[in-house]
């Protein structure tokens, strides 16, 4: 930690703590045993982490995990019923499943998505250049 303060906010803040609790009893402070407290916790807390069994680790992943499952499988099953109801003359290219899979083509996907080309977009695209 630093005693530097950098700003007037900071100084103004410092005065008022010396003033409301005055010095710091640094000369009365044993560090050693200080930090061999905190060291004696922290391994304390290692251990007692590393005692958990799988499945209580796995535990503290489910308030996350679940509502993330269900919304995986409802986009899944929105997506199959989205593929079913289109048909083939409708798609010309690739689907979306075919898309995400690999599947499809990249030229496939883009006219799928953009639509096929026309003269006017072929000339608005030479004009462009």
């Amino acid at each position: 930690m630093s005693d530097e303060f950098h700003g007037e906010l900071e100084a103004e803040l410092h005065a008022q703590l010396r003033r409301a609790a005055g010095e710091p009893p640094y000369d009365q402070v044993d560090w050693d045993a200080l930090a061999r407290r905190i060291h004696v916790a922290a391994l304390g807390r290692r251990v007692v982490a590393a005692q958990r069994r799988w499945w209580e680790h796995a535990a503290l992943w489910t308030r996350a995990a679940i509502p993330l499952a269900v919304a995986a499988g409802i986009a899944a099953v929105a997506l199959i019923a989205l593929e079913r109801t289109t048909t083939d003359s409708t798609a010309p290219g690739g689907t979306l499943i075919e898309a995400v899979t690999g599947a499809a083509s990249d030229q496939d996907v883009a006219v799928s998505m953009v639509g096929q080309p026309t003269t006017e977009t072929f000339a608005a695209e030479v004009l462009a250049q």
